[in-house]
């Protein structure tokens, strides 16, 4: 399986989103299973505009 380094502001949205799904199912969920579930789902919904928004804060703050 590839490994990717996840920044921890990140990967805490992430233990957060996997205690919710925990509590929401009652079930036992995998760290991987509830990236596997985030990142589909943000695949489905992402737009070119969240690119290029995201590219346009990145160069702002690298400028500052």
């Amino acid at each position: 399986m590839p490994s990717k380094h996840i920044d921890d502001v990140t990967w805490r949205k992430v233990e957060k989103e996997h205690v919710r799904a925990v509590v929401a199912t009652q079930a036992s969920l995998k760290d991987t299973e509830i990236l596997k579930i985030l990142i589909s789902k943000g695949l489905e919904l992402v737009t070119d505009e969240d690119y290029e928004k995201f590219v346009k804060k990145k160069k702002e703050r690298s400028k500052a």
